[in-house]
């Protein structure tokens, strides 16, 4: 029989050979050093071989002495008729079956403190919380002007009416009811809106927190029919811009208007350069090269998603030069009046020219149309050089892959003609002038 120092000292080969320790008992050296004992016996004439373990004269020891012991152990149970493979097998699946019983039930577990979880935070959860969480998502995605636009419509026409509901108790009654209200008051358009917000609020509430019902989607033939009827009764109308012969008419008006210095700046500013209002609004400073008269709109805050190069004329620049006075230190160009973190709101500009007697005659966007119009007319200035100046998309999709020109003299220059040509039509004359008189310091 083998000593522990004759098992110790046993070295290693180039390959594997063993050493007896007693009837049936071998120690296995294999070519890495390490050391095993092996159980040989025959079965039906057959030769069979067990490893009985790692050989260790440490803790855990495993040295002859317990090796001996196993071998008995596991010669016994053949006299009884139990194969040891088998047996080996047996309990290797019955461990295998405990430990998937035991992650079954891990799992399992885990699975019911989410539920748990989950239904503790469905039950705190109101449209109006995961409406705040649908816009989180997408803000990103949108333009400035948009993202306001999105939660502006729901904070007006939703949270008043189910915005503390739990979105499994609002019923698509609910939906027909409020979005039919504002069909009734001939607010097609925004009613179209809100009900498109809304479905995707609830779609979002269907993927993240699990909801099975859209109310808004179920009640899609309802609200079809009192669309048809409401856009019967409020045709579409395009936002309103006053006749070429009106636009004196306008600018005189214009010159009039006694309100804040910066709603005035922002209406000369958006009629100076045929901007989107949108645009306008959320302008900041650091957009603005005032020496090289540019304003370098990012592609965030573009329709088009992609930047955006606006060429100043020489009053426009006075102009921004004028309203920096009351931005108070914000980087907005034009800073809402009572907060700090946003800028003048969207409603400013329809206020100013309510105000000044040119309501449902004109608006922000009829500014674009009025440059467009007089661009055109003239004849002074190429198509194309319109359209990029107001960020219009290509339509010929392949011309648009290949026409990347940018038009930059052309543009200033149809910038610098088209403050000229409203001081014209606003003096009444075709006299020579500098550009808009456009002073913050009165009208008259």
């Amino acid at each position: 029989m083998l000593t522990v120092p004759e098992c110790e000292n046993a070295k290693s080969r180039d390959a594997i050979y063993r050493l007896k320790d007693s009837p049936n008992l071998f120690l296995v050296i294999y070519p890495t050093g390490r050391k095993s004992w092996e159980y040989r016996y025959q079965d039906q004439g057959k030769s069979k071989a067990l490893i009985l373990g790692e050989y260790g004269s440490r803790s855990p020891a495993f040295g002859p002495r317990t090796a001996r012991e196993k071998r008995d152990a596991i010669a016994t149970d053949r006299n009884k008729g139990r194969d040891p493979v088998v047996g080996r097998k047996l309990e290797k699946e019955r461990q295998n079956q405990e430990l998937d019983a035991a992650r079954s039930a891990r799992a399992a577990r885990q699975a019911e403190k989410a539920r748990q979880r989950l239904e503790a935070e469905r039950g705190a959860i109101t449209v109006k919380s995961i409406a705040q969480a649908w816009l989180k998502e997408y803000r990103s995605h949108w333009s400035a002007g948009h993202a306001w636009q999105c939660e502006q419509s729901l904070q007006d026409h939703v949270f008043p009416h189910i915005g503390n509901k739990h979105p499994e108790k609002v019923e698509p009654a609910h939906i027909v009811d409020l979005i039919g209200g504002m069909l009734a008051e001939g607010k097609v358009e925004t009613a179209r809106r809100v009900r498109q917000r809304l479905d995707a609020v609830f779609e979002h509430g269907g993927l993240y927190y699990g909801f099975k019902s859209n109310p808004v989607a179920l009640s899609k033939r309802e609200l079809s029919k009192r669309f048809k009827v409401a856009q019967t009764a409020n045709p579409e109308q395009h936002f309103p811009c006053v006749a070429k012969e009106e636009i004196p008419q306008l600018l005189r008006a214009m010159r009039s208007y006694v309100g804040s210095p910066v709603t005035r700046g922002l209406l000369w500013f958006v009629c100076a350069t045929g901007c989107r209002t949108g645009e306008a609004r959320f302008a900041t400073w650091s957009e603005f090269d005032l020496e090289r008269a540019e304003w370098k709109i990012p592609s965030a805050r573009m329709k088009g998603r992609r930047p955006h190069t606006v060429y100043l004329a020489h009053s426009v620049v006075d102009l921004l030069g004028e309203i920096q006075q009351y931005s108070r230190g914000l980087p907005w160009v034009f800073p809402h009046p009572a907060r700090n973190d946003k800028p003048i709101s969207e409603n400013a500009l329809l206020y100013a020219i309510s105000a000044i007697g040119f309501k449902d005659k004109h608006s922000g966007h009829g500014f674009r149309r009025m440059f467009s119009t007089l661009a055109n007319e003239s004849g002074l200035h190429r198509p194309d050089v319109i359209e990029a100046a107001l960020a219009h998309k290509e339509q010929d999709n392949v011309r648009a892959a290949y026409n990347d020109a940018k038009y930059v003299e052309e543009r200033r220059r149809l910038a610098q003609w088209y403050v000229d040509e409203l001081a014209l039509l606003e003096a009444g004359s075709k006299a020579k002038s500098a550009g808009v008189r456009t002073s913050l310091s009165g009208g008259g």
